[in-house]
């Protein structure tokens, strides 16, 4: 709301007046870009306490806004700043920041393997892939990752004496995360296979007889003769 100052005989009155929907779009946007620098100041390996504190604050003070931010659906219907929505609850990067923090010891490493992940999604076609696609391109960089940790896991597993229980237990845990991992590319290659479209037969007519030529044949089927 705007307050209006209106003069009357003998008293100022103040009125109240709605935004423009351009000022209020203004506002939303300026307050979601005042929180996304916030949590900037928080996601981070040291916080700024004072931010911190500020963050709680809002939280205490809106407890909707807690809710909100993790409310894909509404933020994403909204469409107020997309990328900002997409950034503050982009679920795929922090499953992947997550299982690569447990692999990575170092600064280095970690940036070293999430490079190797984006250049993994890139190469799947990411960028130009459809919305059906990138959730599942998404999957599949996933569970390549989960696949490398237990790779990992398994390989210093060997080098020291267990019993055959946990020796069994490993082995299933590294034949899971490859099933995983082949389940998820299967998935990926059966979308895309269906969304190609299919290819009508081409009808010839040879000597009075009608041959149907499946796509993609190299020689027409043999004719018979009388």
């Amino acid at each position: 709301m705007e307050a209006e100052t209106m003069s009357e005989p003998g008293a100022t009155v103040a009125v109240s007046r709605p935004l423009a929907r351009e000022d209020r779009a203004a506002l939303e946007r300026a307050a979601l870009e005042s929180l996304h620098a916030l949590m900037a100041r928080v996601n981070r390996a040291h916080p700024d306490p004072e931010a911190l504190d500020d963050l709680r604050r809002r939280f205490e003070v809106v407890p909707a806004l807690s809710r909100a931010l993790c409310d894909l659906h509404d933020m994403n219907t909204r469409q107020v700043i997309p990328a900002l929505s997409r950034a503050l609850c982009d679920l795929h990067d922090m499953n992947t920041r997550q299982v690569i923090g447990s692999i990575a010891s170092d600064r280095t490493a970690v940036e070293a393997l999430t490079v190797n992940v984006r250049s993994m999604r890139d190469d799947l076609g990411y960028k130009d892939a459809t919305a059906l696609e990138r959730p599942l391109i998404e999957h599949v960089a996933l569970c390549w990752l989960r696949l490398q940790k237990a790779e990992m896991v398994y390989a210093q597993a060997q080098s020291v004496e267990m019993t055959l229980t946990l020796a069994g237990w490993h082995e299933r845990r590294l034949t899971a995360a490859h099933a995983r991992y082949v389940r998820a590319s299967e998935s990926l290659a059966r979308l895309r296979r269906l969304a190609q479209p299919r290819r009508q037969p081409l009808q010839l007519n040879i000597g009075g007889q009608q041959v149907n030529v499946a796509p993609g044949a190299t020689t027409a089927p043999p004719i018979e003769r009388p």
